[in-house]
């Protein structure tokens, strides 16, 4: 995960791993212990730095989930794809000239076996998140319990709508 941090000015990077799972599920577990998941029914975020887990609702999580999901299927996702190179494509919300809040528009760039390496977030606000993808595994589903995080003990719990 690389992006750049509005306050400081500097690009922020972080390691970490890329759970999918059909039809709507998305896992992100970065380095130093911060989570995020992404269900039909909402989402997850755990921050260890705030000491707390932040619950999303549906309408919390589908934006975001709109996103991961053009890694796995762009039409079905409700996206529109233009290719623009020979492994990489622009993508937008169907029928939308930008997406309402968040990301405004995506590009997806594809390895040489034709497997995202990149996708790449452009906000609204002109800001900017990118996803390095490599070391693709293809496991048996988890199922929906692996895309729950769970508050550590002396963790808020914050829900949202």
């Amino acid at each position: 995960l690389r992006r750049s941090d509005p306050l400081s000015g500097r690009t922020i990077e972080r390691a970490g791993r890329l759970a999918l799972e059909l039809p709507t599920r998305a896992r992100i577990d970065l380095d130093g212990g911060e989570g995020l998941t992404l269900r039909a029914d909402g989402g997850d975020w755990l921050q260890p730095s705030l000491r707390q887990l932040v619950r999303a609702g549906p309408s919390g999580a589908a934006e975001a989930l709109r996103w991961w999901g053009a890694l796995l299927d762009p039409a079905g996702a409700g996206l529109e794809e233009r290719r623009t190179g020979e492994r990489s494509f622009a993508l937008r919300v169907r029928g939308a000239a930008r997406a309402v809040g968040g990301a405004a528009e995506a590009r997806l760039e594809l390895d040489a076996r034709g497997l995202p390496r990149r996708l790449v977030l452009a906000s609204s606000d002109g800001g900017r998140v990118e996803y390095g993808l490599s070391g693709w595994r293809f496991v048996r589903p988890r199922g929906a319990t692996a895309f729950v995080l769970a508050a550590p003990a002396g963790y808020d719990v914050v829900r949202l709508p």
